[in-house]
């Protein structure tokens, strides 16, 4: 069911549910470098796809389409609505509050919204808690809790590692559950069991992905590869046995 029509330059956005699709999407930068004159693929729920290809491809163009930052200017987007995308860069954005905090961003934990409406702690704020205590401990940041708590007030963006920013940043995305996840680079810094099971937690969570990554372990956890070759050109195929793998 499409939900909403409207236009980006001289592109077409459709507003739809489980479904990433281009048509004809040609990948300009603001100050007008071609970097794909059009390009066309679908991918619908369970269909997780890695993006790889030189550096100045298009891979960050792509997703700063999906993200509605760079304007459309030719094509068809089809796509949900931007509070069912996530994006998680490499440099997670951490700001200075509670560790709850962190885990909700962009959104506000139930427990200060709440208390800034001068209302007392209820049922479905205890679960919230119970939640977040979950999601860190599968995010192996138990620790972090213990020496932390939920609700101390500190500067995160000093207080972790890049590693520890990276798994808080899962956690993140696990609370939020969104239809579909662009993960770039986004566990480089994350040892290759935790980040195993991190993707197959998206896959439990019914969680799409788009990830760019240099890691040959990840292809495992994808079905289809959308290669960029830094020329204009691009494929867009199913994984098979055969199929090369880039990265290291």
């Amino acid at each position: 069911e499409v939900k909403e029509v409207s236009w980006r330059g001289r592109g077409k956005i459709i507003t739809k549910d489980y479904v990433i699709q281009l048509q004809d999407v040609p990948l300009i930068t603001p100050n007008g470098d071609v970097l794909i004159e059009k390009l066309s693929f679908s991918v619908e729920k369970g269909m997780n796809v890695i993006v790889c290809g030189p550096n100045g491809c298009g891979k960050s163009s792509l997703f700063r389409i999906l993200g509605e930052l760079w304007p459309l200017f030719g094509g068809v987007l089809t796509k949900p609505a931007m509070d069912k995308l996530f994006y998680i860069p490499q440099r997670p954005y951490m700001m200075i509050g509670t560790l709850r905090e962190q885990i909700t961003y962009p959104d506000p934990p139930k427990k200060l919204t709440r208390e800034r409406e001068g209302q007392k702690v209820d049922e479905e704020e205890v679960e919230e808690e119970r939640e977040l205590v979950r999601l860190l401990e599968q995010v192996h940041l138990g620790y972090i809790l213990d020496r932390h708590g939920l609700d101390a007030v500190e500067d995160w963006m000093d207080v972790l590692s890049g590693g520890e920013k990276q798994r808080l940043a899962m956690a993140r995305l696990f609370y939020h559950c969104p239809q579909f996840a662009i993960l770039d680079e986004c566990t480089s810094a994350v040892s290759t069991d935790v980040e195993g099971f991190m993707y197959r937690h998206c896959r439990e969570l019914g969680i799409t992905l788009f990830t760019v990554s240099h890691r040959k372990s990840l292809w495992e956890h994808h079905e289809f590869v959308l290669r960029f070759t830094g020329k204009g050109d691009y494929t867009f195929e199913q994984i098979e046995k055969d199929t090369e793998r880039w990265g290291s």
